[in-house]
């Protein structure tokens, strides 16, 4: 079976987004070759609106489209989950945590993690959010590869790899400017194609569709997705979006903690936003287009539903979507690596080390989405299942314990027994009795903690000294 021939207006506007990104990157590039603070953090020159901007597009990426829209297609109204689990992390992280973070005055969060639990603590935090930001930026690739591929009718692996570059060009030159500024352009495009005019037809189109099962609106569990199983993502993505590299890095990029605040808050409601517009139309096309790949919904939707030349437009800014997170996964990967995990590589000049280090990310991820050969729901389970059930728990036990409440051995072990078992989980399900792999490797990394404060308590107690 052929695919269909690609329409010539999606070549071309896809080739001017791709050009106008790139040039973002080189107009940046002097401004963001100054210094690290430059390079990573914007000079911590970051608005309100530009904190927003950059937090809103990165949360949203492939877990709010493809997806999310593949979750809701399998479980119905309750497939949300997947979404207003990232949100309810955003609106904690807003309300309680943001203004903390940029109290740090950081770069990375492993240099955070660094200032309570000491130099080893930080390499082992900076090792395990390397793995992950490469996993995650696996899962981009494979998202993008299904709009490019099953939409599109472009050959997968030319169409990612010249898409990839594109990216990795303007964030390799332009460092966090480049990014924010471009995620101007493509939080403009995803507002455009998702919630304006993917939606707008979706719903006009599926009207004369038979209504849903009563089973696909059950809301907040269903028979697939069962109280544990929500549990498991208010965990696997809702301590991420509460605690993650990437994140933080756009709060520490804000010129100052009620900018990092707002900036939370209001991609919390982005985040909301875009993923009732995404489960509505999967809910569309789960009638109307039955036999659908789950994870093809969304951009199969949209060739549905909209019609040229808006369906052209629509699936460049599902592209657009992809990139406005990779970039800043790729950016993350590279300031860890710089700042907290090889350090000779300052002594080479940082800025020239992380420029050197984005293009091999980005190639380590394409092979890795090669090769793991997975769907993007699992690629998702397994990026998000090594931070959140490694490196959560020690960040907040930082943030919000009094000081040296945790010995840094605890740390360090409570991170790789949690992250490690988690990530063996899911492939090997066996492991963890049959418990979600991210819950067991939380619980483990917890009584970890757990038992590392109690010595230490002990230990300095009046009693165990005598």
């Amino acid at each position: 079976m052929h695919n269909p021939p690609v329409p010539a207006l999606t070549v071309i506007l896809l080739l001017v987004y791709l050009v106008t990104v790139a040039a973002i990157g080189l107009l940046w590039s002097r401004r963001a070759g100054r210094d690290e603070a430059s390079f990573f953090v914007a000079d911590r020159s970051l608005s309100p609106f530009w904190g927003f901007l950059g937090l809103a597009s990165l949360t949203t990426g492939g877990s709010t489209t493809i997806a999310l829209a593949a979750y809701v297609s399998t479980h119905g109204v309750s497939g949300l989950w997947l979404d207003l689990a990232g949100a309810v992390g955003l609106l904690v992280l807003g309300l309680f945590l943001a203004r903390r973070v940029r109290r740090e005055a950081a770069v990375t969060l492993p240099e955070i993690v660094g200032r309570y639990y000491g130099s080893g603590t930080r390499r082992a935090a900076a090792a395990l959010i390397l793995v992950a930001e490469i996993v995650w930026f696996a899962l981009l690739i494979e998202a993008t590869q299904v709009v490019l591929s099953s939409a599109l009718g472009l050959p997968p692996i030319p169409a990612i790899v010249g898409s990839t570059a594109v990216f990795v060009l303007y964030t390799t030159l332009g460092g966090q400017f480049a990014v924010v500024r471009t995620d101007r352009l493509q939080y403009g495009l995803m507002l455009l194609g998702i919630p304006g005019i993917a939606l707008a037809f979706a719903l006009a189109r599926s009207r004369g569709a038979a209504p849903l099962p009563a089973e696909a609106l059950r809301f907040p569990t269903s028979s697939t997705l069962s109280t544990g199983d929500v549990a498991a993502l208010l965990v696997l993505v809702g301590l991420p979006h509460l605690v993650g590299s990437d994140v933080y890095a756009k709060l520490l990029s804000c010129r100052d903690e009620a900018a990092a605040r707002a900036a939370a808050l209001g991609a919390a409601v982005s985040k909301v936003v875009f993923g009732l517009a995404v489960a509505a139309i999967a809910l569309a096309a789960r009638t109307a287009l039955p036999g659908v790949p789950a994870i093809q919904t969304l951009p199969r939707a949209v060739m549905a539903f909209v019609p040229e030349p808006l369906s052209s437009l629509v699936l460049v800014c599902l592209v657009a979507t992809m990139h406005s997170s990779a970039d800043a996964v790729l950016l993350s990967a590279s300031a860890v690596t710089v700042r907290d995990l090889w350090r000779p590589a300052r002594r080479l000049s940082p800025v020239v080390a992380a420029r050197l280090l984005t293009p091999l990310y980005a190639g380590l991820g394409l092979l890795l989405a090669l090769a793991l050969d997975r769907n993007v729901l699992e690629t998702l389970k397994l990026g998000y299942s090594i931070f959140a059930a490694g490196l959560i728990l020690p960040v907040l036990a930082a943030l919000l314990l009094p000081g040296e409440a945790l010995p840094p051995g605890a740390a360090v072990t409570a991170m790789f027994a949690g992250g490690g078992l988690a990530a063996l989980g899911r492939f090997f399900p066996a492991l963890t009795g049959g418990m979600d792999p991210v819950l067991a490797g939380t619980a483990v990394n917890l009584a970890v903690l757990a038992f590392g404060g109690t010595a230490r308590r002990l230990a300095g107690s009046p009693r165990a000294a005598t």
